[in-house]
């Protein structure tokens, strides 16, 4: 995994260098890795693919409004206190 760190680090020193293989050393990656990100030109956290859709069924679909409510009544409930009203209903 590269950073965005390391990738503007590779940007800074891109006309520093003479090969790319010396240039990726310097940044802490593969050549391969360094070749991508300066062909994109964009840094990793603006790579990744955003998605929409649910990867597992909600747990508490049924049981979140009953959890709202009883926040709002109980301002100042601890974790353990919710956790074990869950368990009791």
């Amino acid at each position: 995994m590269v950073t965005d760190l390391q990738v503007r680090r590779l940007f800074a020193m891109k006309n520093k260098v003479k090969y790319l293989y010396q240039l990726a050393d310097k940044a802490g990656m593969s050549a391969k890795t360094a070749r991508k990100y300066l062909k994109s030109g964009s840094l990793p956290s603006q790579c990744k693919a955003v998605h929409g859709w649910a990867t597992h069924p909600d747990a508490f679909a049924k049981d979140w409004p009953w959890v709202e409510d009883f926040l709002k009544n109980n301002t100042g409930l601890e974790s353990k206190s919710l956790f074990e009203a869950l368990q009791r209903d």
